[in-house]
């Protein structure tokens, strides 16, 4: 058995159950294969998942491997803990201050995991209304201590308690992706109050759904979205009831059918072991692994290549950078455009005191060869992206 199928042989085992035969993954395994497994499991934040199926065949986790995957359990274990109290926290907060609020993203998905502790999380993820969200950070920094800069990014605020959690305080769900942020920007028409609750709602099952695949879509598209999106995907799909119609209409605004079909066709070949997946989704799993959790700096500069057509012009866009971006790093240029020159010199001059990392990045772009570009470019034409 390869390291590839023992992953998933063992998430399929602590997520759905399957039964494992202890024999033929003992015999398959040698400290080789646990260094590789332990190392693919953590870079797609997964290790935790494979410890616990590890334990269950009673698989001794006492050398120096199985020290690594005991870590991240209890890693696992501690940061759901202190990510569960911060969002009661967050939630009596805002029920109190009279601010409507929608959990994003982990702090839903946890819930639809055999323990809610299996589905980790960096930061916590929070929407409120952008009229309430001066409202909302003042509440965290004046009564729960947060410490924020106040600078707005895409689409949030990061704000950090004070024992270092990271909270986005969202104010759009939008993934800078035009035809997904139509339907996005729409989060509170299809939203519904979470009773008992006055002023906490949640996404409809369909939106759910459809906000996770453009989620997972942003992070394809930038160099992978890894394997625990995948799993977050499957386990949603059997546990939420959907109306699928509905679903399928929100993925044809947002052009995301293709992709949906084909992780679907992903995750029942990962987790439910069912066999011969089109070309398509085997190139898919491909990129998927070797990208990581948030994809890697290969994937994420083919793609970047192709959004841009090529080499020159992405050296170009990013000498020359659009102003809806260079707004995003200066807010200034929204009320005052004259400006817009100054801020552009601005960054040229911060960019000049990062010459190690412009290096590296000249490097990675220049690294990736046309028949990459050209194979990826296919498999994103194929998934519809």
């Amino acid at each position: 058995m390869n390291v590839r199928d023992l992953l998933f042989c063992l998430l399929r085992h602590t997520i759905n159950g399957e039964a494992l035969d202890k024999g033929a993954i003992v015999e398959s395994l040698n400290s080789k294969k646990m260094a590789t497994l332990f190392n693919i499991s953590k870079k797609h934040d997964v290790a935790h998942l494979v410890a616990v199926a590890l334990d269950d065949i009673g698989i001794c986790l006492d050398d120096d491997i199985g020290k690594l995957f005991e870590k991240e359990r209890e890693q696992a274990l501690l940061r759901y803990e202190m990510i569960n109290a911060d969002i009661e926290e967050i939630s009596d907060l805002f029920e109190k201050e009279g601010i409507d609020y929608i959990p994003l993203k982990g702090a839903v998905l946890r819930s639809y995991y055999p323990k809610p502790w299996m589905r980790t999380s960096c930061d916590i993820d929070i929407l409120v209304k952008e009229e309430d969200l001066d409202k909302a950070i003042n509440a965290l920094v004046e009564k729960l201590s947060y410490k924020t800069d106040y600078e707005r990014q895409y689409h949030d605020v990061s704000l950090f308690s004070p024992f270092g959690m990271h909270l986005e305080l969202h104010f759009n769900i939008k993934e800078d992706i035009e035809k997904y942020d139509e339907l996005l920007t729409q989060v509170w028409t299809f939203s519904r109050k979470a009773e008992p609750f006055f002023h906490k709602h949640l996404q409809s099952n369909e939106f759910f759904m459809l906000h996770l695949l453009a989620h997972m879509a942003y992070h394809f598209i930038s160099g992978g979205c890894g394997v625990r999106s995948v799993l977050d995907f499957w386990i949603l799909s059997k546990k939420l009831s959907i109306n699928e119609k509905e679903l399928i209409s929100f993925l044809k605004r947002t052009e995301l059918e293709s992709f949906y079909y084909a992780i679907k066709e992903l995750s029942e070949y990962w987790l439910e072991g069912k066999s011969n997946p089109c070309h398509t989704v085997l190139e898919a799993e491909k990129y998927i692994l070797l990208g990581g959790a948030y994809g890697n700096d290969k994937n994420n500069a083919t793609s970047k290549q192709i959004k841009k057509g090529g080499k020159l012009k992405y050296f170009l866009s990013r000498v020359f950078m659009p102003y809806d971006s260079l707004a995003i790093l200066y807010p200034i240029i929204k009320r005052h455009k004259i400006l817009t020159p100054f801020c552009q010199l601005a960054r040229w001059l911060s960019v000049v005191f990062k010459g190690k990392k412009i290096k590296k990045e000249i490097k990675r772009i220049t690294s990736v060869s046309q028949a990459q570009v050209e194979k990826t470019k296919t498999l994103l034409r194929d998934l519809g992206l």
